[in-house]
């Protein structure tokens, strides 16, 4: 569905199915990105949404709302369902038809989805990672959708998003994981999951936090350069952006203890590289699968 307009809790939606507009309540709606819509450390926002029927409990588990629940707290949302009910009886051959026909067909990730993550499309030119700090948005699954990974909250989430998007961590993936037509990446968890991950040490506490400064002056100046209205203030937060994305960079190399050479290497990203140069970056960290819950797939 896409949005048309808001007024105050309600939400104009265009439904495709059936070509029609409704009115419904904002709470059970969410965002609903596609790979195309991150860039490293910002999420576009976007028109499409994805409706939700389920409450989050206090241990983050999700249940399917009842149609008592949904029809006394979100009226205009239940009329809505119940013009639909055909059609989501109908999905996966019919087994959605019984109690829960207005649910998801899938249930992966659903305890996860509502939480804060971090995001990448599955397939890139570069790393674009960004962060949905609230969990608000949703994604789908897939070519054109992407892969979310919660980090555990002994971590920072703003030091781990410097991490992924970095120079470093870009040009490995690029020796490990699959070229695509256009000169775009795979980022599928199976590559992703492997990417080593430094630096959770007492020794580089100092460092790790002035990425974790580094990338929330990022996600703002992106920000801010999305709703820039001149071209003076573009450029302005454009060099703003470049400067901070270097001072990242110089840390992540100092993070996995790279030698001028080696920076040398990853900064001309088409020299060749010496195998042990990929085998450094590999032991100056863990999996990154060692250090996060991830989504396994995307969303429907």
């Amino acid at each position: 569905m896409e949005e048309r307009e808001r007024r105050g809790d309600l939400v104009e939606i265009y439904s495709r199915q059936d070509e029609t507009e409704y009115w419904l309540e904002i709470d059970l709606l969410h965002p609903l990105v596609k790979g195309g819509d991150s860039r490293n450390y910002r999420l576009a926002k976007t028109a499409r949404l994805i409706l939700f029927p389920y409450s989050i409990g206090s241990a983050a588990k999700s249940r399917l709302l009842s149609e008592e629940e949904i029809a006394h707290q979100y009226p205009q949302t239940w009329l809505y369902l119940e013009k639909q009910k055909i059609y989501l009886e109908s999905r996966e051959h019919g087994k959605m038809a019984g109690d829960a026909w207005y649910g998801f067909s899938r249930n992966q990730a659903l305890d996860v989805m509502p939480l804060s993550k971090i995001f990448t499309p599955d397939i890139a030119p570069s790393s674009a990672f960004s962060l949905d700090a609230t969990g608000d948005i949703f994604f789908t699954g897939g070519v054109s959708g992407g892969y979310g990974i919660v980090v555990k909250p002994d971590y920072s989430r703003e030091f781990i998003l410097g991490l992924l998007n970095s120079k470093l961590l870009n040009w490995y993936n690029t020796k490990m994981s699959t070229q695509m037509r256009g000169g775009y990446w795979s980022f599928e968890s199976k590559y992703i999951g492997k990417w080593p991950i430094c630096g959770i040490n007492p020794e580089t506490q100092n460092k790790r936090g002035q990425v974790a400064e580094l990338v929330k002056s990022m996600i703002a100046v992106s920000e801010q350069a999305a709703i820039s209205k001149t071209a003076q203030d573009r450029k302005m937060l454009t060099r703003q952006r470049e400067i901070t994305e270097r001072k990242i960079n110089q840390l992540v190399y100092e993070l996995y203890d790279l030698t001028p050479e080696e920076t040398a290497l990853v900064e001309n990203a088409d020299a060749p590289t010496p195998h042990d140069m990929i085998n450094l970056v590999w032991e100056g960290g863990a999996k990154i699968a060692d250090d996060f819950n991830e989504l396994p797939e995307g969303f429907t």
